[in-house]
């Protein structure tokens, strides 16, 4: 097992070799596993990435038996790759690793950087500048600058990805969205003082990447992301809010695949992650325990409404919160709640009062939220075929296909299906109105 390093300090030697190699984190993980037997592995614990990541930022450093190992894989001495407490054993100077080519290379790339400093500073800022030390440390700077410039655009970026979202088509929403995450996996093996802010982000786009497949019904790859989202809130102490939101997305993909009492018994797990969010990460997290527990059935009724007050008084508390401070992007407002309220009372065998609260919350929509009209138009659909009026049933659903076929939301339009596979076994089967919906779709 590891031990803990007595101060933090990157080991930028171990994080050079590995780079040299082209490996992730996890690639060297992996390798160092092949160099183990069964019973080295059952002696000496589970190694994943987020080891290699602190032994990489110096919160751990490799207990004897991985320093063996990491020495064998780079045919490098504990020295070399900065076990040995000595100064300097961790950081250095890389330039005396590298192949003569590589330092070239570099020395012609820094001599470009110097040149554009200067045509930048121009000959004011430049006659204040004495000698190369100044130089560098100006780039330095500027670099750093560039850095914080380029975390910001990821973060604006995945703020605009979950607008997208919720008010337009999936495809334009997830163009560029692997490539993103990709980006900040690398950026957070890396570490650094923005460790947590990119983390942050990750964790919101391995979301809104869960949230996307979970709605073309890959649920195997949805929950895949939710717990990796998971997983960055918990191993980068992000807040309370980001954990919550995963857990209970991931019980909403458990949802859409009819695995109602998994997705109850995750829900309740989000409730529990949720003790210190915010009082609209709470309420969202409410919201959908009241649809798990309306899902499982009537010796549920009163849990469920007493979920969905819960969820009222804590979006009460929230007050009117701007999407840009919502951070998990769960957008919950009062008339998605009433939305809520009405799908639990058609699920509980009220349709009639389900039908009261979805129509309340059809007033109170905002259509620029086209994922959230659609969702409704199709709950309404089905308080209709719950109360026996087949011919709004039908209306209905029409409309809410075709908000579906806009956002090209496959899980909404297979919704628009299993209504009409529903009428097909209802007493109206031969009505012409089912058959306008099958003609639609």
């Amino acid at each position: 097992m590891a031990s803990h390093a007595s101060k933090k300090q990157p080991n930028e030697r171990l994080t050079y070799y590995r780079k040299l190699q082209h490996w992730t984190q996890t690639q060297l993980a992996d390798e160092l596993y092949k160099l183990c037997d069964e019973t080295e592995l059952n002696d000496h614990g589970v190694l994943d990435k987020n080891m290699v990541s602190k032994w990489e930022r110096g919160e751990n450093t490799p207990g004897h038996f991985w320093q063996k190992k990491l020495c064998t894989l780079f045919k490098k001495d504990a020295k070399e790759l900065g076990f040995i407490d000595v100064p300097g054993s961790h950081s250095l100077d890389l330039t005396l690793l590298r192949s003569d080519a590589e330092q070239d290379t570099e020395s012609s790339t820094m001599d470009k950087s110097k040149r554009l400093t200067l045509q930048v500073l121009g000959l004011t800022g430049t006659s204040l500048i004495t000698g190369n030390s100044e130089i560098e440390n100006l780039l330095v700077r500027k670099v750093a600058r560039l850095q914080s410039w380029f975390i910001d655009s990821l973060e604006d970026g995945t703020l605009i990805r979950w607008q997208l979202y919720y008010t337009a088509t999936n495809s334009l929403t997830e163009n560029g969205l692997r490539s993103q995450i990709t980006r900040l996996e690398q950026i957070a093996d890396e570490g650094g003082s923005e460790h947590a802010r990119i983390c942050r982000i990750l964790a919101q786009n391995y979301q809104l990447a869960g949230s996307l497949a979970r709605d073309r019904f890959q649920y195997s790859k949805a929950k895949d992301y939710f717990h990796k989202a998971e997983q960055a809130a918990n191993e980068s102490e992000l807040p309370a809010d980001m954990l919550a939101t995963a857990t209970a997305r991931r019980g909403l993909a458990l949802l859409r695949q009819e695995r109602v009492e998994e997705a109850l018994h995750i829900y309740r797990h989000a409730v529990d992650a949720s003790v210190h969010a915010e009082p609209l990460t709470r309420a969202y997290v409410f919201s959908g325990l009241a649809e798990a527990l309306a899902r499982n059935g009537e010796q549920y009724r009163d849990e469920c409404y007493h979920a969905l007050d819960q969820a009222e008084l804590l979006l009460d508390r929230a007050h009117n919160v701007p999407p840009e401070e919502d951070f998990a992007f769960v957008r919950l407002t009062m008339q998605s709640l009433q939305d809520s309220r009405g799908e639990c009372h058609v699920l509980l065998g009220e349709p009639y009062k389900g039908l009261e609260y979805l129509q309340k919350a059809e007033k109170q929509l905002d259509h620029k939220l086209s994922r959230s009209h659609c969702r409704l138009l199709m709950q309404q659909s089905e308080a209709f075929l719950v109360a026996g009026q087949p011919d709004d049933c039908v209306e209905f659903a029409l409309k809410g296909l075709q908000v579906a076929r806009i956002l090209e939301s496959a899980s909404s339009i297979n919704w628009s299906r299993e209504i009409y596979a529903k009428l097909l076994n209802s007493q109206w089967k031969g009505e012409p109105v089912v058959e306008h919906l099958a003609s639609a779709l």
